[in-house]
Order: structure tokens, then C-alpha cells, then sequence
């Protein structure tokens, strides 16, 4: 009888542990998956803040392109490891027009000449951090010079600001000075899900 009791206890436990294993299989990654959500979140509302105050700034005509001011940046997106050149994360500033034939013809520039007319155009392009972790969902200008001045961008094609019409109307002479945030979320991902990966903002003024 003693024999049958233990032998009972020895199943009763054995099947203990293979219940735990495969309730284990659903509930570790439903914890790791809330963990993640819960420090992306929390990463998230720095990205937004970083990006939103990149934009204010922008549009107030802050020069980026000095040290001291992508320093400032890079103070405000501190615990999101970004450097001003490097790191895990960037903010990319563009000033964007709209390009009417009276600004061609302005600059001298026949229609033939002046390949992005009636074209939204980036004239202005600053990056903060690193330059290689994310490029503007909007394009990239081949030229520019060393305070963001995108050089020839009556002309160039590369300076266009593609889709940038679907978000935003501009006239001639209007401006628009938008940032885009990327920053590296979680150092480690929860499989087959999005969790964990970049997190980004855009903000436009």
C-alpha cells in the first residue's frame, strides 16, 4: 500500500511538470511580450517629446548645424543613446517648399531648366546621431552643404521631398520645417512580432 501511495505521488508530480512546462510555453512570452511593451512605451513618449521639441525648435530657426545646438538634442534625447554623430537613434530636419514657375523664373531658370517645378522640395537638411541607422521616409539630397543647405534644389531631382504633397499643401513661399525621430527600441526583440524594433515620430511645423 506504502509502495502504491509514493508511486502515486512520483506520477502526481511528474505530470505537475509537464503542466508547468507547457502553460510556461504561452506565459513566458506573454510576460517578455509586456515587458517589452512596457519599456517601448516609455521609450516611446521620450522619442515623441525629442522629436516634437527638434520640430519646434527647427521652425524657430534654431541652426542645427552648429555643434552646441545638436548638442542640445542630444541632452534632451538623453537614455536613448544617441550621440550627436553616432549611437542608436537620429533626428533628421528638413525644410520643405513648394517650387511654382514664378521661382524658376526668378532665379533666371527656364522651365526646361527648372526640373522641380511644381514639385515639393527639400531646401534645408540636417541630421542629428547617426546618420546611417535611418534615412527620411521623403528622400535624400546629394548635395548639400556644410549648414544643411541643400545646393541646387531648383534643379536637382535628388532635393525633391517625395509623397511630402499627400501630408501637406504648400504655396510659393511657404515653408514647412518637419522632424523625423528613429530610435532603437528594446536591445532584444519578441519573435514574430514588431516589438522591440525602431521607434519613430514625425512632427511637421
Amino acid at each position: 500500500m506504502r509502495i502504491a501511495r509514493l508511486s502515486k505521488r512520483k506520477s502526481q508530480g511528474g505530470h505537475s511538470l509537464v503542466d508547468f512546462a507547457l502553460v510556461s510555453l504561452f506565459l513566458i512570452p506573454i510576460m517578455m511580450a509586456t515587458i517589452s511593451v512596457g519599456f517601448n512605451t516609455s521609450r516611446a513618449i521620450q522619442v515623441t517629446t525629442v522629436t516634437r521639441d527638434a520640430a519646434n525648435m527647427y521652425a524657430r530657426w534654431v541652426d542645427f548645424s552648429l555643434d552646441s545646438n545638436k548638442n542640445l538634442l542630444v541632452r534632451l534625447a538623453a537614455g536613448l543613446d544617441m550621440t550627436a554623430t553616432g549611437g542608436n537613434g537620429v533626428i533628421i530636419l528638413s525644410k520643405v517648399t513648394y517650387i511654382a514657375s514664378s521661382d524658376c523664373t526668378g532665379a533666371g531658370l527656364t522651365t526646361a531648366q527648372c526640373t522641380n517645378m511644381n514639385q515639393y522640395v527639400i531646401i534645408n537638411r540636417i541630421v542629428v546621431g547617426n546618420a546611417s541607422f535611418k534615412t527620411s521616409s521623403f528622400g535624400t539630397p546629394g548635395n548639400i552643404s556644410a549648414n544643411g543647405d541643400v545646393v541646387n534644389y531648383l534643379t536637382d531631382t535628388s532635393a525633391r521631398a517625395n509623397n511630402f504633397g499627400n501630408i501637406l499643401n504648400l504655396t510659393s513661399g511657404q515653408f514647412a520645417f518637419m522632424a523625423e525621430g528613429f530610435f532603437k527600441g528594446l536591445s532584444w526583440t519578441v519573435p514574430g512580432s514588431n516589438l522591440g524594433n525602431t521607434i519613430s515620430r514625425r512632427y511637421i511645423f
